[in-house]
């Protein structure tokens, strides 16, 4: 058996390129890495590893291991709409179907079928929607539309748009009906700075259904325009660009135009949310910018990324378990319920959600698809401690679980976990495997008396 010195190693990545479901990248202690096939993994953590720095396989011991990126050959499984959170802080991407005999059984692309035991669950999150990229860039000035009085006026340059004097781009995107909108601001001396969203592809007189985010001497502002009314502001931000040492700011809008509502975060913080003060909604799908600004400005747009927004996501990284000890129930629109889930059953493709509320004689039946979360009562909040030790496997569709050990033998996976217990699946499931290394509680020094003088 080949054992291999990591004092020789030195610290730098060693690159291969492997298209097979075995490659993967090895972090080791320090800044040590390796990459190459894994073809085993033992219950101790020694990871079988043919590298091309080695004509024989090495063997990695697992002290030595922090973590492992595996490759992603062939198809990706599709990832369900649905999360289990267990008490543990695990997050397993699942669709559940039913539930009976204290157990809540669900199917996993991953794991298989599994009959989980309710007193495990912490949570269930129904109707989890990935983001779609509606646009992402910019990437050069194909898809853009110059406007003729000011066609110089914009360029491409090195992943983004700078703008050189008076001018406007504009691009027909497909804006959906609820979309979030980022985009980052730059600028030298004195912007003067529009980027108009939700507008028809052709503009016609002075004014249009549409909204503008806008940053200039006198602040930033969002404003909603009309062609039969004035312009109106949603939010006004009291900072003028003197204010902003960086010279630049990220911006992000949420716009639902079914309900009228917009949402605005500058940096990452949430300003405000607002109601669209007209009607009606703008309903166009064009974007454009627009620089009002001297040459001298140094204006610059870049990171625009485009989204569709499905809310019901947001309410799940928001919403509140309550005190832990009934269970709990939130509808798609927020609405709320305490009492007890008494059952889950099959209904056709969908599955219909059993509950009894505190304030209802009759339990409520309810499809799937009028469900966002589900909390269930006697966990309280999960514990996520790390000084159980053990691996922490990171699931291909955004899931994670905790296991006491993990062997590896050709394409398959076998795993102890705390609360399923014996699991076995394919190796082709996992993105990450990474050690949890025990932590070990620092003594509490008491504080010496003062004597009183």
């Amino acid at each position: 058996m080949q054992s291999f010195s990591f004092q020789r190693l030195p610290a730098m990545i060693l690159c291969m390129s492997a298209s097979s479901a075995m490659a993967a990248d090895v972090s080791l202690k320090g800044e040590a890495k390796l990459s190459g096939e894994i073809t085993g993994m033992t219950v101790d953590g020694t990871i079988t590893l043919i590298s091309p720095i080695s004509e024989k396989a090495l063997l990695l011991s697992a002290d030595q291991v922090e973590r492992v990126a595996f490759g992603n050959a062939g198809k990706s499984p599709e990832i369900p709409d649905q999360r289990i959170e267990l008490s543990n802080g695990d997050t397993l991407p699942v669709r559940v179907t039913s539930m009976d005999a204290g157990f809540i059984n669900a199917e996993s692309p991953v794991l298989g079928n599994l009959a989980i035991p309710r007193d495990a669950v912490s949570s269930l999150q129904l109707g989890i929607v990935p983001k779609r990229v509606v646009y992402s860039g910019p990437k050069g000035m194909e898809g853009w539309r110059r406007d003729e009085s000011g066609s110089q006026a914009w360029n491409y340059e090195n992943g983004r748009f700078l703008a050189t004097g008076q001018g406007t781009l504009t691009r027909d995107v497909g804006l959906p009906g609820k979309f979030i909108l980022k985009f980052t601001f730059g600028w030298q001396n004195h912007p003067n700075f529009q980027f108009c969203f939700a507008q028809p592809p052709v503009l016609e007189g002075a004014m249009h259904d549409r909204y503008v985010a806008e940053i200039s001497g006198l602040g930033f502002g969002v404003f909603r325009e009309s062609k039969d009314r004035m312009r109106t502001p949603v939010m006004l931000l009291a900072r003028s660009p003197d204010q902003i040492a960086k010279r630049s700011m990220e911006v992000e809008i949420r716009v639902d135009r079914t309900r009228g509502l917009l949402e605005l975060h500058i940096d990452g913080e949430l300003e405000g949310r607002y109601t669209d003060p007209l009607e009606p909604i703008p309903g166009g799908a064009c974007v454009s910018i627009v620089s009002n600004a001297s040459r001298d400005s140094g204006q610059n747009v870049r990171n625009i990324t485009i989204l569709d927004w499905d809310d019901r996501g947001d309410r799940h990284r928001s919403e509140e378990r309550g005190n832990g000890k009934a269970d709990s129930l939130i509808g798609r629109y927020g609405e709320r319920f305490g009492g007890k889930l008494e059952g889950i059953r099959a209904n056709g493709a969908s599955t219909v959600y059993v509950f009894k509320s505190d304030f209802q004689k009759e339990p409520l039946e309810l499809p799937e698809e009028e469900v966002s979360t589900l909390f269930l009562g006697g966990q309280g909040k999960p514990s996520k401690s790390g000084n159980a030790g053990g691996l922490i496997l990171g699931l291909r569709g955004q899931g994670s679980m905790r296991v006491s050990s993990c062997v590896l033998e050709g394409d398959s996976l076998k795993v102890e976990h705390p609360l399923l217990g014996p699991l076995e699946f394919g190796r082709g499931g996992i993105a990450s495997l990474e050690r949890i290394r025990i932590t070990k509680a620092k003594p509490v020094t008491k504080a010496k008396p003062v004597n009183d003088r």
